[in-house]
């Protein structure tokens, strides 16, 4: 790290010597644990490489409570041949999430000499002059927010204005009309690194607005936005709860509504187990330059959790029927609908195919893979775009999905339906 770029040997000490956390953190007991480690296995046995699975994972693994020496490792080697092969090709928000996951694993020499904090400066200047010139980044804001943390966490250089670009103001937090809770979980994060190193009543006023606004999107079970936003939302409000009231917030009835969900296999893919697994163990992206790097002793998962037969999905025994309807009214004024059978348990991509096999010109479509499974890129051969901000939604009776098409499992008389949207 550069000389400028270290915090004034008191200023540093006195952040050193900030808790990780300003609240009382709750976290799965010794009986819970045993219920979250099919997220760790699942994380653990995962295959395939990605820019943007492997970093999450290994920042997951270093956060948990027990130590699997082997899989780190791996997933240690994955990160650093994404930074060798991929590096300058990166967005900013992976370069930073891949920066975040050596910090994690000690790695802070390979961060140093492959001059990786500057090429994330460098990256950031460039989404905020975006912002400046059109009004949004060259990516989105979570990519902005996990930049500021990285830079923050790191001691790298942030412009003045930092804190203001991540201030709530116009929509930018905003998609459909509802609050981007993750999006605003990690400005409250990166607001948090800044204002513990320079207390600023206007960044204390900005995370009190933000995390308002996250705890307005709780729901009585205590999940909040949805079930896979909820394990960054809970990592905000570990480190504010100077920001709202006592009683705002019940966090052992979210971390329990959220245990209580792993054996539904609402986490099945192996990126949600590692979006939420550090707020499970207590942990919070801000702990990622606590973790301790002396040796301990090797382990390794002693226990591989396999489902047992009919979990979590169960082999279906009968049909149902749904309806489903495609909807373009940006461009072609497309409105068709139709009536399937798919059988029970199936996913919303099932009722796809289905729709497709019935009548392939109204309801063709096509997908590309990615982290969180497929990802529908065109219907009827209207292709999601981003210079037009468009996309494809899916929606069940009426209400915007928080999965995606592998994922979200329909019941008997679902209004199913795919929207090109605006965002």
């Amino acid at each position: 790290m550069r000389l400028s770029q270290q915090l004034p040997l008191v200023g540093l000490l006195l952040f050193l010597l900030f808790p990780a956390h300003l609240c009382e953190i709750c976290a799965a007991d010794s009986k819970q644990q045993a219920k979250i480690s099919p997220l760790m296995t699942m994380m653990i046995q995962t295959k395939e490489r990605s820019p943007a699975l492997d970093p999450s994972i290994l920042i997951a693994l270093r956060l948990a409570r027990q130590d699997y020496k082997a899989a780190e490792k791996t997933f240690l080697e994955r990160v650093k041949q994404t930074i060798t092969e991929q590096g300058e090709t990166l967005s900013s928000g992976q370069l930073a999430l891949n920066i975040l996951a050596l910090t994690a694993a000690c790695e802070t020499h390979f961060v140093t000499t492959q001059n990786l904090v500057t090429k994330l400066e460098v990256k950031f200047r460039k989404e905020l002059n975006s912002i400046g010139v059109s009004g949004h980044p060259l990516t989105n804001y979570y990519q902005v927010g996990l930049d500021a943390l990285t830079l923050c966490l790191l001691n790298g250089t942030l412009p003045n204005q930092t804190a203001e670009y991540l201030s709530v103001k116009q929509n930018k937090y905003y998609f459909a009309g509802q609050f981007f809770v993750d999006t605003g979980a990690v400005a409250v994060l990166a607001l948090t690194c800044l204002n513990r190193k320079h207390p600023d009543q206007n960044i204390s006023n900005t995370i009190t607005q933000f995390v308002g606004m996250i705890l307005k999107r709780k729901t009585k079970d205590g999940i909040i936005g949805n079930i896979y936003s909820t394990g960054k939302a809970m990592q905000a409000l570990f480190v504010s709860s100077e920001h709202y009231d006592e009683g705002a917030w019940n966090c052992n009835e979210t971390l329990q509504t959220v245990i209580n969900q792993i054996s539904e296999g609402t986490f099945r893919l192996p990126i949600t187990a590692a979006q939420v697994l550090p707020a499970l163990e207590g942990k919070t992206y801000l702990d990622i330059t606590q973790i301790s790097c002396l040796p301990s002793p090797s382990a390794d998962l002693l226990h591989i959790w396999t489902p047992k037969p009919g979990e979590p999905t169960r082999q279906p025994t009968r049909n149902i029927f749904v309806t489903y309807r495609v909807v373009d009214l940006i461009n072609d004024h497309i409105n068709d609908s139709t009536s399937v059978s798919v059988p029970k348990g199936s996913v919303f991509l099932k009722v796809m195919e289905a729709a497709q096999a019935k009548n392939y010109t109204r309801f063709w479509f096509t997908t590309e893979s990615s982290d969180w499974g497929p990802y529908v890129t065109s219907v009827r051969g209207i292709e999601a775009n981003s210079n037009d901000r468009t996309y494809w939604q899916l929606l069940c009776n009426d209400q915007p999905l928080s999965q995606g098409a592998g994922s979200f499992v329909v019941s008997a008389d679902d209004r199913l339906e795919v929207k090109l949207s605006k965002y």
